[in-house]
């Protein structure tokens, strides 16, 4: 028994090893939109020592495009914001999505006021439009049904899709398309800086977050692996390191167009995910992108909301697939709650150190690994430090989520998502 411990809080020592090898080169790599807020970036760490020769020299024309459904206390934000940005050539587009509270009136509202201030500066190019959701057909998902009608509305040459719940700086447009020029991007992604206020949205949302930035080398979405032998090869790993985040997606609208856009993933809640690894299959370029200080998110409330808005998403992420999902669990327990319990168990007299030392400092530089590894995400994003000290109560949520999804898909049942089933 002692012996398969061992084994596994070795394992464990060495996976917190590799995601701090990830983390640090995230953290040269993993951008933010504060670096490209101006043409004048300096040359450092994952940056080009200039602009690309094509950049344009007049400003390509943006469209914003906002689904909305039942947003009436957080499109506000986000319509201010947008009504404040420097980049000269806007169309903002909002989709009411068959809302049931005063989303339109919000939206027309804001309209109207934008309608004003255009005329009375002459030099404005911003136009915004609000469109009514058809009805959706067999086989859509919701969201992904509203997408594509505010992208067939789309006529600027850059797409950028952004979640109600969402708010921008006056200069986070202009700094997201230094990005598109200075990498040469078909596509990009941007992590909002998620802000948590309550206690259970630093336990959970933060640890959504930080596996990201700990699990997953930004960097190879935008260039292949260089330690992976043969270039044929690398082509063909890279999809597997594309992500994003659907909470702000920008592409190329001619990008969008040639993958098929979200009717080619009409049917999946990781609508974003997807997207994204069809653009690298196709030979795209992409970049992830994080959104501190330029690019706000507070995702979920509610306890219901942050319950519900995980457990649609959580077995959807594994591609509805057991076998990964299983062993993604074991391995969380493995590295995360494993070392714990053995801690708890020596501090408790019930396991003693001096017979098995081993054990008892395996455990322990785990566990002080742990800790370490969300304090530096928790400073690296801005978050609150109290984020970092609630890493274990995140895993274990998570934990007991994943029972909840494996009975939804065994009894075919669900959450509800804004009224709709998932």
């Amino acid at each position: 028994m002692d012996v398969y411990l061992i084994w596994l809080l070795s394992f464990g020592a060495l996976f917190f090893l590799a995601t701090f090898l990830i983390l640090t080169h995230n953290r040269i790599h993993f951008l933010g939109l504060a670096d490209l807020s101006t043409g004048m970036v300096q040359p450092g760490p994952g940056l080009p020592e200039s602009l690309p020769e094509n950049t344009p020299a007049d400003p390509e024309r943006v469209s914003i495009l906002i689904p909305a459904r039942n947003e009436e206390n957080n499109l506000p934000k986000l319509l201010d914001s947008l009504g404040k940005q420097d980049w000269p050539r806007l169309d903002i587009h909002i989709l009411d999505d068959q809302s049931e509270d005063r989303t339109r009136d919000i939206a027309e509202d804001f309209r109207n006021r934008m309608k004003s201030l255009v005329q009375e500066k002459t030099s404005s190019d911003i136009n915004v439009f609000v469109h009514s959701s058809r009805e959706r057909p067999m086989g859509w998902l919701g969201k992904n049904w509203a997408c594509h009608q505010l992208a067939s509305h789309a006529r600027g040459e850059i797409c950028i899709f952004l979640d109600a719940d969402t708010w921008i700086a006056p200069n986070g447009i202009s700094a997201i398309m230094n990005g598109i020029h200075r990498f040469g991007l078909d596509f990009a992604t941007v992590w909002p800086h998620q802000v948590m206020e309550t206690l259970l949205e630093k336990t959970v949302v933060s640890s959504v977050y930080a596996t990201v930035v700990t699990y997953l080398p930004s960097l190879y979405s935008y260039r292949a692996p260089a330690w992976i032998p043969f270039r044929n090869l690398r082509q063909k790993v890279k999809p597997m390191f594309a992500n994003a985040c659907g909470q702000c997606m920008i592409f190329k609208t001619e990008t969008y167009r040639e993958i098929g856009g979200h009717e080619s993933v009409k049917d999946q809640v990781v609508e974003d995910v997807m997207l994204a690894k069809m653009v690298v299959r196709n030979g795209k370029t992409m970049r992830m992108f994080h959104g501190t200080d330029r690019l706000w998110c507070r995702m979920y409330r509610t306890p219901s909301e942050i319950f519900n808005g995980f457990r649609k998403n959580f077995f959807a992420g594994f591609n509805y697939s057991f076998f990964p999902f299983a062993l993604a669990w074991f391995l969380h327990f493995t590295v995360y709650v494993l070392p714990a319990l053995v801690l708890i168990a020596v501090v408790t007299g019930i396991f003693q150190p001096y017979e098995q030392p081993l054990i008892a400092a395996l455990s322990s530089l785990i566990v002080l690994s742990a800790f370490s590894q969300r304090l530096w995400v928790s400073k690296f994003l801005n978050w609150p430090i109290s984020s970092g000290f609630l890493y274990l109560p995140g895993i274990l949520w998570f934990h007991m989520l994943a029972f909840v999804v494996i009975f939804d898909r065994l009894l075919r049942s669900g959450p509800t998502w804004k009224g709709r089933p998932v």
